[in-house]
């Protein structure tokens, strides 16, 4: 029997604080080798990307899943689904609505800014006022005492309204600036999550002690900003390497096949959390994350799910 969620009924399950706690345990099973990862990829229906499917296993507790929908850019984000599965039996467990990636995003940013951003940091620059936006301020906010968010993008209108919405929510400063460059200089945090297949800010612009978090497209970052920084760390090294779309520059891959970069000084997060890689040895240091769009993560958060549901007697049981 599965258990049937709407996404409804688990959305109030989940909030931040929650969210962190579960992804820094994913990440420490990512340190003891405790974690099964998949590249997310697109299945194409006539050139296009119609569904987004990304997979993941958690080894210990023996879950495995996968969560799929329409492309992003089609669907707004609001039509993901997750399959949970029991593995050493194969059983189906769950199939429920899944409205937690911006979540588990934002969960993900802000364990990477708690081991990496300097322990002072206050002001942030933004890139982009997409979906994750406001909950990558939220998770920033939520382990850094920022006073301050600049925040560039292409579309003045749309900028000004976040920043607005923004300010409310966070009781912040929130300013909207014309000038790529506002949201870089004298930035201690620089936060990225675009679409651009072009480099968005110049190295030259990132001030010592600068910590930056991408989770947009790899091209969103030039090769000068990762040949500039002092450390760089991935959520997931399988995933970098085989990132689905090749449509435009990946600045990282192309600097490890080059041998600019090594893959083997490039830790994931998971040793980061566990102690066993630095996230920063020092105030001055240039710190660089690059976000791995779930996977393990998000089969975290479905199991986690599954079982507060469970105990609530939440969903309802179908026979397949």
């Amino acid at each position: 029997m599965a258990l049937l969620l709407t996404r409804q009924e688990i959305q109030p399950l989940l909030d931040l604080s929650k969210a962190v706690e579960i992804t820094e345990a994913a990440f420490r099973e990512q340190a003891e080798g405790q974690v099964t990862a998949h590249a997310p990829y697109h299945i194409h229906v006539g050139g296009a990307q119609a569904l987004r499917v990304v997979s993941g296993a958690l080894v210990r507790s023996q879950r495995v899943g996968v969560r799929v929908g329409p492309n992003v850019q089609l669907a707004g984000g609001d039509r993901m689904y997750a399959l949970l599965f029991e593995a050493d039996s194969g059983n189906l467990l769950s199939f429920m609505g899944y409205p937690f990636g911006t979540l588990r995003t934002a969960a993900t940013i802000a364990l990477a800014a708690r081991h990496m951003a300097r322990d002072d940091a206050k002001q942030v620059g933004l890139f982009g006022v997409g979906r994750n936006a406001l909950g990558l301020l939220k998770g920033i906010a939520a382990v850094r005492g920022i006073s301050k968010v600049v925040v560039s993008s292409r579309d003045a209108e749309r900028r000004k309204s976040f920043c607005e919405r923004a300010a409310k929510e966070l009781q912040v400063e929130v300013v909207p600036t014309e000038e790529a460059e506002a949201a870089v200089r004298k930035m201690d945090l620089i936060l990225t999550a675009t679409s651009s297949l072009t480099p968005i800010f110049p190295a030259d612009w990132v001030e010592p002690g600068a910590h930056i978090s991408s989770m947009g497209k790899p091209s969103e970052l030039g090769r000068d900003v990762f040949l500039k920084a002092d450390r760089i760390v991935v959520g997931s090294r399988e995933h970098e390497r085989n990132y689905y779309d090749r449509s435009a520059p990946i600045p990282l891959v192309e600097l490890a096949d080059e041998g600019k970069l090594s893959w083997e000084k490039i830790p994931e997060l998971g040793d980061v959390v566990c102690g066993r890689a630095a996230g920063r040895k020092s105030a001055e240091e240039i710190t660089v994350f690059k976000e791995s769009q779930g996977g393990f993560g998000d089969v975290a958060f479905a199991a986690w799910i599954y079982e507060e549901a469970r105990r609530r007697k939440l969903g309802r049981e179908m026979e397949l």
